[in-house]
């Protein structure tokens, strides 16, 4: 739609990218209008992963603007240069590639083209989403008319081919066949023309990368088929909500690595033999009792010992990392739910009811929100303190109120549910609780049969 100039700008001896409309293109009123728009997008979205815009003009019959110049390329000349990336780097440039897209739809601004080369690359490897031109924005008109479709064709959401009024999930769609096409160097479906492609994203069957890489973890796998579903409904409701995802794949304890299920193994089935265990007793070998006391099979217990102590600190370091990354995505959830828009709010509710035990501060803004002006806020808040019914028992009374005097029929009946999840919930010890006191135990144990061993030992050489 326009061509790209690398310029300087004599103000300040900057150099930057300049994108002109030829007059001949100026002359269609919508691609003019397309080139406005895209103007007008970059103008209000600041944000490190999103091509920085510094003005233009569409005044005179010479319009253009300038903008950051990128010099690293496109995400697409990467793959063609690589042929694919490993899931490692595909994460990381994921989760940049969500910081953009969830700061444009909070803004209002669905894409629409998501695709490798409208991603552009720094030297550094840093992400920045370019090429405006497709974009809607919430608050203005349409350009493209109802049933007409836009856009390129591998990466097309079915609601986008179909020429259904879009929403943010659109672009999530077209982020999962980005991702898919980093992980394996082929977009998720292809065809001899446009129409078999896009027959494909409309009735084809969801491919997994995991079948054609085979070191890709599960959870990207099916993070990338949640992405690709035909109904805009079952993707994931946010980019951040992605994001969280991508993170959880990231941690050092949850990897999927060939060595992890090896690492105790050899404490536990090494078939070496102690060579005091091959001497026979004979009168001769009397003194070899005192010498084996503590070596030979007395060596078991200190291994089995040496064994829970390692799988006891090897789970709870991973259970505090766990934790810890845990607690900073439910904040992040937290503040969208507290200031986000209304669809946003209620899709960060519900990623919050997924959550383990929450924070009391987490608990607290789910209550506040009950009292929220909008009644989706207040259903959505309900429906999360249900699935948590358990650790907000407390605040039944609260709930059987509203359930009594709410004026939306709704949320009163939501406000019911929770009530009746409440007085359902088991009380007493948790999974947790009886992890805890049972590694307790272990280890307790193990030392019992160790002391005793010792014991044993000992008796003979104090005799």
């Amino acid at each position: 739609m326009g061509v790209v100039y690398r310029a300087r700008y004599s103000g300040n001896d900057r150099m930057v990218a300049v994108k002109l409309l030829p007059q001949e293109v100026a002359a269609d009123a919508v691609l003019l209008a397309r080139f406005e728009r895209e103007l007008d997008v970059l103008k209000q979205l600041h944000h490190p992963n999103i091509v920085r815009c510094f003005g233009g003009t569409c005044e005179s019959s010479q319009r253009f603007y300038a903008m950051e110049l990128v010099d690293g390329g496109t995400l697409g000349d990467l793959l063609e240069k690589k042929g694919h990336l490993t899931w490692e780097f595909v994460v990381d440039y994921a989760l940049q590639m969500c910081e953009a897209l969830q700061y444009a739809h909070q803004n209002g601004v669905i894409h629409r083209d998501v695709k490798p080369g409208n991603f552009l690359l720094t030297k550094s490897g840093q992400i920045k989403l370019s090429d405006f031109g497709l974009a809607s924005i919430a608050t203005t008109n349409r350009l493209t008319a109802a049933g007409r479709t836009v856009g390129t064709i591998q990466y097309m959401a079915p609601e986008q081919i179909r020429g259904k009024t879009l929403t943010g999930r659109a672009d999530l769609y077209a982020l999962g066949c980005v991702l898919y096409e980093m992980l394996t160097g082929f977009p998720p479906y292809s065809g001899e023309n446009a129409a078999t492609v896009m027959q494909q994203h409309l009735t084809g069957p969801i491919p997994h990368a995991a079948a054609a890489v085979l070191d890709c973890p599960l959870k990207l796998d099916q993070l990338i088929c949640e992405l690709l579903s035909k109904d805009a409904d079952q993707r994931p409701a946010t980019a951040a909500e992605v994001g969280w995802r991508l993170e959880e794949i990231l941690q050092p304890g949850r990897r999927v690595t060939a060595v992890e299920p090896d690492f105790f193994s050899p404490a536990i089935t090494s078939t070496k033999v102690s060579p005091l265990q091959n001497i026979t007793a004979t009168p001769s070998d009397a003194s070899l009792p005192a010498v084996g006391a503590f070596g030979g099979s007395s060596m078991l217990p200190w291994g089995l010992v040496a064994v829970m102590v390692l799988i006891c600190g090897t789970v709870l370091l991973k259970w505090r990392a766990t934790e810890a990354r845990l607690t900073h995505a439910e904040r992040q959830f937290v503040q969208l739910f507290q200031t986000s828009e209304p669809p946003t709010r209620v899709a960060a509710a519900k990623s919050l009811a997924e959550f383990g035990p929450l924070r009391s501060s987490t608990v607290q803004a789910l209550r506040d929100a009950t009292k929220d002006t909008k009644p989706e806020i207040r259903v959505a808040a309900l429906s999360t303190l249900a699935k948590h019914a358990a650790e907000c028992r407390w605040l039944q009374n609260e709930m059987l109120h509203i359930e009594k005097v709410d004026e939306n029929p709704e949320v009163r009946h939501q406000a019911g549910v929770t009530v009746q999840a409440m007085k359902d919930a088991p009380s007493g010890w948790t999974i947790w609780s009886f992890l805890f006191w049972g590694f307790i135990l272990a280890v307790v144990g193990g030392l019992a049969v160790v002391g005793s061993t010792i014991w044993q030992r000992l008796k003979p050489i104090a005799a």
